[in-house]
């Protein structure tokens, strides 16, 4: 017989049984008939053919195992059995499930955001080939990754023509933001939109391995200096969503960049570029990026490079190749390169820097995949964490089944059920608990998953992560069913298994005197996970409530933020200044508004915002070590901002005149850095004015209060205000009321004072200082999610201990009661073992939370795992939960009844 049928017999067990009585009746029937034509009377005829043809239901049993898969057929009767005890005990049940569907939900949406921001290759041929080069920063920047990648466009040049025989490579920028485009045709012909936009070498697509939907990709012949109309690239996505997938798109021409580009392709359904966190909309050619001049800068380093390695070459063998090269265009362009006069040992520094190379699979090192690749790791092991503790949740629940089972189980042992057939019935009812948990849990999973890649984004630059679930997903899926199968099974199962048959027979009806016993391991381990989870979400709600409560010295509320393009009428011209007065005056007209100033880039921007710093040396003295921050405002930002002026005058008209000005204005960190003691108003200071090294005398004018500049971990640094001689990038205006009321006629009103004039974005101060920290919000709304989940499990679990011990232990506490114990005394009884427990969990969870928290302390603001109430406040609402957990249980087990309980006898 074919397996396939044997297969099919597995699922027809009652049709297979009827086809083989009928089978052996016809041949005792047979059998008779030929006896009866000998002459044998018919009733003897058919009783000699039964006892001929033998034991009929060995026969059938053989036959049985003949036309199916034994195996298979048990564990189908196992799993509907398991049904059926399931669904008898429903209550035992929804709480397994629901507990474990969370953690497997939590589980899953952690992998699906790990897998599509750091572990999924990128949907191209090979992606094992792909490399990027980096080398170390000479000075690190605050909140940005301890490796560069940036280069020149001549440094490419030179390596693509280096690296050819080992590597093709190509430049792109990275990191981008959305740019202003217009399309020449169409409905919206005319209008501005915001699209996230990759400048690419010629053969940058092609060399990735990404193939055209329509239409063909950017070649070498589209990647020329100085050319006004070139090719760009749609993604399959933007095509999709903003022409509808028409393929009338190929031709169409739009303005950007101050270029104009005709579309020529459209890029693979799956392939949204190589920065993991971004969505790419357009790509164009690397050369229509800066006009030939700035291009031919050394100093002018804006592209990452990446390639595709050639067969049989490694990636050492690449980096050698390119070192060299690095090595000589530094030691070239030293001078270009190095801002400044360096000394011999920055320059040699500089030529001496390691070029490294690596992989590339999963796609380009990005801003947001740095931010949040060691966050993501640690809400793994939160959630790893949870998942471990549901687990133990649910053992314990069976393992207290389990004896309760103990009777059924010997039961079945007598009747010849092997261990392993009994260790089956127990793992299979886990599995369907873990199945249903799974199905739930990916509902949850779904659900969730958005909301997390929310709080990873911006308003400005919001994260885009594929996390619908794939194949890998479900694979993952499936391993956590496996696992959890295991982990909260198989102690019930062996447990089960190993009653003994005669002296489980032997037992009564009554509840037997019996202690948590083998649940002690698993409670005190669950009590361990549930206080580590505890103390790391502790620690990081407890960093973001002080990262949020800092001293900012100044006020953003109702302060709204306008970024206007700096491609328009900015610089440093007295038309310039003429349009700064004319708009800050007109905004200062508009009723509700309070103040307005102008800055060259807003207060606490974040890791993209530039630190202007420049060396500054005081009369009579050398060149100072640090350099103070410098930024660029206009008269009323102050009063805009809040911040108070302590001293001296603030910033007037004549001020930011175009000529140069020698007034500056300070902060306090200034004054105590280079002027201690003394009132720094009237003091002279020199600042390098030029990269060839010229200085020029500046006056402080007045001196304000410390303010935050760049986010809100850095300390008050030395500041230096200067006048800012034109347009600038940012507008700060201040209402009196709701700020986003007034936001669209202010912004109708800024593009009234000029054509020119175009507002690329607007936001609130207090939302731009939010987005700076959207890694320690995510870390602790998500820590403190985890912990609330963590305590009810541990709590679920404690109570269902608890209640187990008193439920078996009802005639001792009967007889105890009887013989004169008090309440006091059976309360400390029931409730002893699992104190016990609970003392070790937490002792062993205190040391995995000072283990786990070496991995958070650099996330961490303000706060130790050290600290008193680091400890205290974990540990407080781990034992308030299992004091009410405890509750309810002790109070059953002190108004037992000692006759009632007796009568168990």
């Amino acid at each position: 017989m074919s397996w396939l049928s044997r297969l099919a017999n597995v699922f027809r067990g009652d049709q297979l049984d009827r086809d083989l009585k009928d089978e052996l009746q016809y041949h005792i029937d047979a059998r008779a008939a030929d006896l009866v034509r000998d002459g044998m009377p018919p009733q003897q005829a058919a009783r000699a053919a039964q006892r001929r043809l033998g034991n009929q239901l060995a026969l059938r049993e053989s036959s049985r195992e003949a036309k199916l898969f034994p195996r298979l057929e048990s564990l189908l009767q196992d799993a509907r059995f398991g049904v059926r005890i399931l669904s008898r005990e429903r209550a035992v049940t929804a709480a397994a499930v629901l507990s474990l569907s969370l953690a497997i939900g939590a589980a899953t949406a952690a992998f699906s955001i790990i897998d599509a921001l750091i572990l999924r290759p990128l949907p191209v041929p090979q992606p094992r080939q792909l490399v990027t080069f980096t080398y170390p920063r000479l000075r690190s920047l605050p909140g940005a990754p301890p490796e560069d990648d940036r280069f020149s466009y001549p440094f490419l040049q030179r390596a693509r023509a280096a690296a050819g025989p080992q590597a093709d490579l190509f430049g792109m920028t990275v990191w981008g933001s959305q740019r202003p485009v217009v399309f020449d045709q169409g409905s919206s012909a005319g209008s501005v939109e915001q699209v996230h936009v990759q400048w690419i070498s010629g053969n940058g697509l092609t060399a990735l391995g990404v193939r055209p939907a329509l239409g063909r990709l950017l070649t070498e012949a589209d990647d020329r200096p100085g050319t006004q109309r070139s090719a760009a690239v749609l993604s399959h996505a933007y095509w999709m969503n903003r022409f509808g997938g028409s393929p009338a798109v190929l031709g169409r021409w739009f303005t950007a960049n101050g270029s104009q580009f005709q579309i020529v392709g459209v890029t693979q359904k799956d392939f949204n570029g190589v920065e993991p966190g971004w969505l790419n909309d357009l790509w164009l050619p690397l050369t229509a990026y800066a006009p030939a001049q700035v291009l031919s800068n050394p100093g002018f380093e804006p592209f990452a490079i990446c390639g595709r390695l050639k067969p049989g070459v490694a990636p050492e063998q690449a980096r050698a190749v390119l070192q060299a090269v690095f090595s000589n265009s530094r030691k070239e362009w030293a001078a270009d390169s190095l801002r400044g006069a360096p000394s011999r040992e920055q320059i040699a520094r500089y030529v001496a820097t390691r070029l490294s190379v690596e992989s590339a699979a999963q796609g380009h090192q990005t801003l947001v995949r740095w931010q949040f690749e060691r966050p993501l790791w640690i809400l793994a092991a939160v959630v790893g964490l949870v998942l471990l503790i549901a687990c133990s949740n649910v053992a314990n629940l069976l393992m207290a089944r389990a004896a309760a089972r103990r009777r059924e189980m010997a039961m079945r042992a007598a009747l010849g059920a092997g261990r392993v057939r009994l260790v089956q019935q127990v793992l299979i009812e886990s599995g369907l608990v873990a199945a249903a948990a799974c199905v739930i849990g990916l509902a949850f999973a779904a659900w969730m998953t958005a909301p997390i890649v929310g709080l990873m984004g911006t308003t400005a630059v919001p994260v885009f992560l594929d996390v619908h679930p794939d194949a890998r997903a479900l694979a993952f899926l499936a391993f956590l069913g496996l696992l959890t199968t295991t982990l909260f099974g198989l102690a019930p199962a062996l447990r089960a298994s190993a009653a003994p048959a005669v002296e489980a027979l032997k037992e009564g009806s009554g509840r037997q005197s019996a202690r948590i016993g083998l649940l002690r391991p698993l409670l005190a381990a669950q009590v361990g996970f549930s206080f580590v989870v505890l103390f790391v979400a502790g620690l990081l709600l407890t960093s973001f409530h002080k990262l949020t409560s800092v001293d900012l010295g100044f006020s953003p509320r109702n302060v709204l933020l306008f970024r206007l393009d700096s491609g328009g009428p900015a610089g440093r011209g007295e038309r310039a200044r003429a349009l700064q007065i004319q708009l800050l005056d007109r905004l200062r007209g508009v009723p509700g508004v309070q103040a307005a100033g102008m800055s060259q880039w807003s207060l606490l921007g974040g890791v993209s915002t530039p630190i202007g710093g420049a060396p500054i040396r005081l009369v009579g003295r050398a060149v100072e070590h640090s350099r103070p921050q410098f930024l660029a405002v206009s008269p009323g930002f102050f009063a805009a901002m809040q911040i108070p002026l302590l001293s001296g005058r603030d910033f007037t008209e004549q001020d930011s005149r175009p000529t140069p000005s020698t007034a500056v204005i300070v902060n306090q960190s200034f004054a105590r850095q280079y002027f201690p003691g003394q009132d720094p108003v009237g003091k002279r200071f020199e600042r390098m004015v030029d990269d060839e090294g010229n200085f020029g005398t500046q006056e402080i004018v007045g001196m304000v209060r410390d303010t935050r500049y760049n986010n809100l971990r850095e300390p008050f640094a030395p500041t230096v205000y200067q006048p800012v001689s034109g347009m600038s990038n940012a507008v700060e205006v201040r209402t009196a009321g709701n700020p986003a009321a007034l936001a669209a006629n202010l912004r109708r009103e800024i593009e009234r004072v000029d054509a020119s004039l175009r507002v690329t974005g607007v936001t609130l101060q207090s939302t731009q200082i939010d987005e700076t920290i959207v890694q320690e919000r995510m870390l602790a709304l998500l820590g403190g999610f985890f912990a609330v989940v963590a305590v009810l499990l541990a709590a679920v679990g404690l109570y269902g201990v608890l209640s187990y011990s008193v439920l078996r232990r009802t005639k001792e506490i009967g007889v105890r009661a009887a013989l004169g114990a008090g309440v006091s005394n059976i309360v400390r009884m029931v409730t002893a073992d699992i104190g016990l427990a609970v003392a070790v969990g937490v002792a062993v969870g205190l040391a995995g939370g000072f283990a786990l928290s070496r991995y958070v302390s650099s996330l961490l603001f303000e706060v130790k795992p050290s600290d008193f109430w680091s400890v205290a406040l974990p540990l407080a609402c781990l034992l308030v939960a299992a004091a009410a957990a405890a509750l309810p249980p002790a109070l059953r087990a002190a108004r037992v009844d000692p006759m009632v309980a007796l009568r168990y006898e």
